[in-house]
Parts: C-alpha cells; sequence; structure tokens
C-alpha cells in the first residue's frame, strides 16, 4: 500500500512502519534519508503542528517542553493573524488613539494642548515595528525549543503523514505520531461586494492603508469591525455602521451591545441596525456606493472606503481533512474538549475549530492538545474564556449573558454598577460603562461578568478567576479591592445581586 505519492516519491507501508518505530526509539527526526528499499524516507516527528499562529507556536512550544520532537510547518508569516493582520496590530494603533481621545479632554482636566496632529504614516511604522518584534520573538522561541519550522503549504496524506509543498515548489514528506492542526480564520468573503483591500477592504486591507480615509462605512461589525470604527472615528473618520442584528455585538449580553451603540452615536458614529447589504460598489469617481435596505427602507451611502467585517472563514481547503475523515461542521473542524478530532491522533486548536475565534483561547486550546499528544489528559474550559474589544470605552465579558442564564434554567440574579459613580472613573474622565454580574439566585454562582468602561479588559480577570474558582457573588462582594480602582465597580456590581451595594 503506497502512503504517500507525488512526482519525487513514494512511501510504502513498510518503510512508513519502519519510519514509525525508528521515531518511537527516538532516533533522530532531523533529515530526509534513503532507505533500504531506495526511496525516500519521510522526516519522523512525534508532533507536527500545521499553522504558526498562538493556537500553533504554542502548540509546538508545549509539546517540545514534554520531550517530544516537534516540527511546525508554515505557508506564511510567523505568528499568523493574531501577531501580523489582528490582535496586535489593532491595539498598536488603539493605544494611539486612547491616547488621543484622553488628550481631547485636556481642557477639563486644566491641561492646555495646542497643535495637536496625527502623523498616520508614524503610526503604522510603529506598529509595523510592534509586529517585527514579536514575530521575531516567536522565531526566538522556535529555535530555543529546539523545533524544526519549515515553510511551506501542509496537506495531510494519511494520519501519520503530510507533504509540504515549498515556496520553491519543491515537495517534501513527514511523518508523526500525532498531528495537530492550527490553520486559523481568513478574512469573510462577500456575495454583495467584490473586495479589493484598497477601496473595498477586510481588516487585513483597514491595517495596511497608507493614508485614513475621511469617511468609512464598517458592514458587519464583528469584534474588529467595532474596534476599527472607533479607531477610525478617533482619528476624525466619518463612521457609518451597518448591522444586520437587532443591536450590536449580538453575541454579547444586550446592555453591552446597546451601550456599545450609545457610545459610538454619542460620539458622532451612525449606526444602522436591521440592515440588509444589497451591494457595495467602487464608483467611477473612486467613491464607494453602500446600498442597504435598513428598518424596511432603502438606504444609499457613498464613502471613501468600505470595511467589510462580517464572521471569519476557517482555513480548511487543501488540508485533505476529508481524506482522513477529520469531521468538519460548517466548515470548521469538530473536537472534543480534548481538543481531539474524530481521529484519534489528530487534534486541532483555535479559530478552524469555531468557537469564540480569540487569541487567548487559541493559546488555551494549544497547551491542551500538546499535553494531550503526550498522554496528560487535558480538559479545556471554554466557560471562563473572556471576550475583550479595546474600543473607546473599553469592553470585556466572561460567561453567560443574561438572556442565555435565563434560556439555560436559572433563576437570575443580576447586579449593576454605572461608573458614573466611580471615584477612579471620574479622576480619570472616563465616566461611560458600567459593571454587570449575572448571578444564580439560588447558590450564589456567578454565571457571568459584563463591563464596559476604562481597563475593562484588565479587571476582566479577576472575573475569570473567580469562575475559575467557582466564587459567589457573596465572595466576590466580600473582596476587599484597592480605592480607587476601576476594579471596585466589580465589587459593587456583586454585592448589588442582593442589594448590598454601598455606593448605589
Amino acid at each position: 500500500m503506497a502512503y504517500f505519492v507525488s512526482q519525487r516519491f513514494i512511501i510504502t507501508e513498510q518503510v512508513f512502519r519502519e519510519g514509525m518505530r525508528k521515531a518511537n526509539k527516538r532516533e533522530s527526526p532531523f533529515h530526509l534519508s534513503i532507505g533500504d528499499h531506495g526511496m525516500v524516507e519521510p522526516s519522523r516527528f512525534d508532533v507536527a503542528v500545521i499553522g504558526s499562529g498562538i493556537g500553533g507556536y504554542v502548540s509546538a512550544i508545549r509539546s517540545a517542553q514534554l520531550g517530544k520532537t516537534v516540527v511546525l510547518f508554515e505557508k506564511d508569516a510567523l505568528g499568523g493573524t493574531c501577531i501580523n493582520r489582528g490582535c496586535i496590530p489593532t491595539k498598536t494603533l488603539l493605544a494611539t488613539t486612547s491616547l488621543l481621545d484622553k488628550v481631547s479632554k485636556a481642557e477639563e482636566l486644566g491641561l492646555h494642548a495646542e497643535g495637536l496632529s496625527v502623523d498616520y504614516g508614524k503610526l503604522m511604522a510603529k506598529k509595523e515595528t510592534v509586529v517585527s518584534r514579536l514575530t521575531r520573538g516567536v522565531e526566538y522561541l522556535i529555535k530555543k525549543n529546539k523545533i524544526v519550522l519549515v515553510k511551506g503549504k501542509a496537506a495531510l496524506i494519511s494520519r501519520n503523514q503530510i507533504r509540504v509543498q515549498k515556496p520553491d515548489g519543491a515537495e517534501e514528506p513527514f511523518a508523526a505520531e500525532n498531528i495537530i492542526i492550527a490553520t486559523g480564520s481568513e478574512e469573510p468573503k462577500s456575495s454583495y461586494a467584490i473586495i479589493d483591500e484598497d477601496k473595498i477592504v477586510t481588516s487585513r486591507g483597514a491595517l495596511s492603508l497608507k493614508e485614513y480615509p475621511k469617511s468609512l462605512a464598517v458592514v458587519g461589525c464583528d469584534m474588529f469591525g467595532i474596534e476599527l470604527a472607533s479607531f477610525f472615528r478617533s482619528l476624525g473618520a466619518e463612521v457609518k455602521v451597518f448591522e444586520s442584528h437587532p443591536s450590536l455585538l449580538p453575541k454579547l449580553d444586550a446592555e453591552v451591545g446597546k451601550y456599545c451603540e450609545r457610545v459610538l452615536k454619542k460620539r458622532g458614529a451612525e449606526v444602522n441596525l436591521n440592515s440588509s447589504i444589497k451591494s457595495v460598489n467602487v464608483e467611477p469617481d473612486g467613491k464607494v456606493a453602500v446600498t442597504a435596505i435598513v428598518g424596511g427602507t432603502e438606504t444609499h451611502v457613498t464613502v471613501e472606503k468600505t470595511l467589510i467585517a462580517e464572521a471569519r472563514r476557517p482555513v480548511t481547503e487543501g488540508l485533505g481533512l476529508e481524506a482522513v475523515s477529520v469531521k468538519l461542521r460548517d466548515g470548521f473542524v469538530e473536537v472534543d474538549g480534548h481538543q481531539r478530532t474524530s481521529v484519534p491522533n489528530i487534534f486541532a486548536v483555535g479559530d478552524v475549530t469555531g468557537g469564540k475565534m480569540l487569541a487567548h483561547e487559541a493559546l488555551a486550546e494549544a497547551i491542551v492538545a500538546a499535553e494531550n499528544t503526550a498522554g496528560k489528559g487535558s480538559i479545556m474550559d471554554h466557560k471562563t474564556v473572556p471576550v475583550c474589544l479595546y474600543c473607546e470605552p473599553e469592553i470585556a465579558c466572561v460567561g453567560l449573558s443574561e438572556d442565555e442564564a435565563k434560556q439555560q434554567g436559572h433563576d437570575v440574579a443580576v447586579g449593576k454598577f454605572q461608573l458614573l459613580a466611580s471615584g477612579r472613573a471620574l479622576t480619570l474622565s472616563e465616566t461611560d460603562g458600567f459593571a454587570k454580574v449575572v448571578c444564580d439566585k439560588e447558590t450564589g454562582e456567578i454565571l457571568g461578568v459584563h463591563l464596559v468602561g476604562p481597563h475593562a479588559t484588565e479587571v476582566i480577570s479577576e472575573a475569570s478567576l473567580a469562575m475559575k474558582l467557582e466564587c459567589t457573588c457573596e465572595e466576590l462582594g466580600g473582596l476587599v479591592h484597592p480605592h480607587p480602582t476601576i476594579g471596585e465597580a466589580l465589587m459593587e456590581a456583586a454585592r448589588a445581586v442582593s442589594n448590598k451595594a454601598i455606593h448605589v
């Protein structure tokens, strides 16, 4: 039986079994040799990881820490979407506009700032510097942990074999006892627009613009969409948001979505809910025309750029998953709580599996998958994975929304605290926001925490830990918090569940 076929080599079942026997004896895998049968043997590893985003390189590092021989395949830039065109670039840009927003309030703080302007070129150069530093950091970690990095497009040939097509077109076989799929996700495609990453862009194009637009339409508001809408609005762009749902951020608590809508409108953005996009076209004059049905009425707007920010798609095409019977669901790889696919020795982590599609979720899944290739029996805990948006103000949530908790049959008790009553928020002149704690009324179990306001993305880790340790609202509310801090808002919201809040 032939396990691998190409123009260059054929791996027979006998050669493959002999290769795996040697790999199990920990003989050096870092070579490609000619076997006794005169055919090319694959390089042999304990673990092969496809994709070097956070899910991929963390899988590789954790596997190496556990004493495994590891090969990591990457067809593009190290670090994947998060480092190169996702989390890191957007947060670098948002850090600058957050400072810009603070300076805009200088007069009320007694500061006189004149002649303030944005050098967009320097801002984008700063972003590239941060990205470059982190990609070099990933490369260093790969070398430090003696992981073999192979540049090229990988595809499964069997449950234990991978073919890699290198940039020069050459192909090379690899064998591994376990395989981890970490190919991530890619930008959306559109049925109503031709995306050129110039006039009609996804997040990839939006993060590479040479000049920021004076006007921008954001279609379909995923988290990147809200963040980039916030970013460009801070730069002074006229922003028009189109969302198909009745509220923004429909996957989060309804009050969070309503507050986000209110803040965007307060900052001068136009928000169109219940929108159905008919077309997005580049006009002869270079402007972009957006036609949508908003609340039953046809609406036309013309802008410089349009950002398509709908749901991202899993990268599974061409991986050979179907050929080895890895089950997919709506294009995403199905996994169990151990990150194992329908094939026992093949695991998958990160965006390619669906879920919240967050970098920190991918990191946690990567550790679980790597440990399970070593027989550790690790289990992924999704309920304490927070969701964070670095817009203005920040948004952070963990656990169930109030509606989800009710739908799951809980007798729900809710506590809320507005930042207007927070001493720390007042000192910062950033009082937009609130803290909300959702609990089970009978047991006091914390089911979800929702924060809007300054430092929300930092404070949420306390809520995640409280849920991980199965703290009650009474225990969270009884924890002494330093004063003045935004964390006190979380404490007050927990106390408000049982009407014990002090500053309400």
